[in-house]
């Protein structure tokens, strides 16, 4: 059976039937037809058994195939697929992986599934495999390839032209661009161009044709400073070093590319309440799930503390009940100026204009814009309830709140990056919900405290 190309929904209709007929070589023929701006959407609408089961058929003798589907999805999805299969069934895919991309998918999984992949693994590729996780994900030790072209600076280019030929078929995925050359011991010693060893004579050693001024990274290297690293230097790839100067992989230019816009999208997603990496809802119910509520139930504990707030003020909302209308507007107010600081502080955290040690800087900066909008919509605010309400008192206490209020929203949305920073977490963090709801709170508490003063005062007075 061949992919209907009418419509995504044909396809996936048919790929569940072949995946039902338990033939694997079927299987193999009708996922290799389909065009590949079809594969995520087609596997991802079938249910998650026929995944399973599409992935288990294709692990004996199609690993490579199975291997090449899973770089279509997102690490998450792809990890929630293999740890659904059987630990050697899982392995022998993760065997065939690019070495970054089975490093995130292994990095995604429960510690007990990655380890009973990892037993199951070929032992040397299970060891590199192992070595590449020590290192954080958002480094070149993290991102970095394993499969590139290394030989001695004392070879020939004989050498290399004999050893390409001998093993073609396993260094057609390679990052083939460059050579790398170390010295017997495994350090670091240059770079040879591709065209350049092509186009040299036979019989010149590969230290003769070096670039002359090579770039390279250490393992520790966190990738905005790798991007950095790339919009100063014209290649696609650089060595990544250890401490001690021994090659150990190489990071490509679009890898980085890549990692800055799952960042990004990250960021994006914390803003919106995913706060447990991506979703989509092709995953497990169970996995959807408990991303969600790792969001909903702190922000469920936090508007019960904004809850308990009011309840402390229930005899000033029931002497001026009218007060209880303005309460939102307070917070909306609250919480679009908190975002405002955030924001600023987010794009300029990105860009390296600061840094944690500027935390007085920003702080000093917010509050006193805050203090001038404070006053301005303030004023606007007490002359607009006071028209509007008949009330003076009422306008006083929604109005004289706002400059305090403000003043709290915006120096703790400017500061809340940085201090999440500091302390090693994603400053996007302070532009979700939970920082909103943080700054409502105190934003609740101040208004009802206000009145709560001045209806004592006009008591006392009257």
């Amino acid at each position: 059976m061949t992919p209907d190309p009418k419509t995504e929904v044909d396809a996936t209709q048919q790929l569940a039937q072949v995946i039902d007929s338990g033939n694997a070589e079927h299987l193999a023929a009708f996922l290799q037809l389909l065009p590949p701006e079809d594969t995520t959407y087609t596997i991802s609408h079938l249910d998650e058994d026929r995944q399973t089961r599409m992935l288990s058929l294709l692990s004996a003798d199609h690993n490579d195939l199975a291997a090449d589907l899973m770089e279509h999805f997102v690490d998450e999805h792809a990890a929630d697929m293999i740890e659904q299969l059987p630990p050697s069934e899982a392995a022998a895919i993760v065997d065939e992986m690019d070495s970054d991309e089975q490093t995130d998918v292994l990095a995604e999984l429960a510690e007990d599934d990655k380890e009973a992949i990892l037993e199951e693994m070929d032992p040397e590729e299970a060891e590199d495999a192992r070595q590449r996780l020590r290192y954080d994900e958002d480094t070149a030790g993290g991102l970095m390839i394993t499969e590139y072209l290394a030989y001695r600076q004392d070879q020939t280019v004989d050498d290399v032209i004999v050893d390409l030929r001998a093993h073609a078929d396993e260094y057609n995925e390679y990052e083939v661009r460059y050579t790398y050359l170390t010295d017997h011991a495994g350090l670091f010693k240059g770079v040879v161009t591709m065209r350049s060893l092509v186009m040299a004579q036979a019989g010149r050693k590969l230290s003769d044709l070096t670039i002359k001024t090579p770039s390279s990274t250490l393992v520790d290297t966190h990738m905005e400073d790798l991007a950095d690293l790339f919009d100063r230097v014209d290649f696609s790839a650089v060595p990544v070093l250890d401490a001690a100067g021994l090659l150990v992989g190489v990071v490509q230019r679009a890898a980085v590319q890549e990692a800055l816009s799952e960042s990004a999208n990250e960021d994006l997603l914390m803003v919106t309440g995913i706060v447990a990496g991506e979703e989509f809802r092709s995953m497990p119910m169970i996995s959807r799930l408990l991303r969600r509520l790792a969001f909903l139930v702190p922000i469920m504990l936090l508007l019960l503390i904004s809850a308990s707030v009011i309840h402390i003020f229930l005899d000033t909302v029931a002497k001026l009940p009218v007060l209880a209308m303005f309460l939102p507007v307070v917070a909306g107010l609250c919480g679009s100026g908190g975002n405002q600081a955030v924001g600023v502080s987010l794009r300029e955290v990105s860009l390296g204009l600061i840094t944690p040690g500027d935390y007085m800087r920003v702080l000093t900066k917010e509050a006193v814009l805050a203090l001038v909008a404070g006053v301005v919509l303030g004023v606007s605010l007490l002359l607009i309830v006071w028209v509007w309400q008949q009330d003076f008192y009422l306008g006083l206490v929604v109005g004289g709140s706002i400059p305090i209020v403000i003043l709290i929203a915006k120096t703790v949305g400017g500061t809340a990056p940085l201090a999440l920073r500091s302390i090693g977490l994603d400053p996007a963090m302070a532009s979700g919900p939970a920082v909103t709801t943080v700054v409502d709170l105190f934003s609740f508490f101040i208004v009802l405290l206000f009145a709560t003063l001045l209806l004592s005062k006009i008591a006392v007075t009257g």
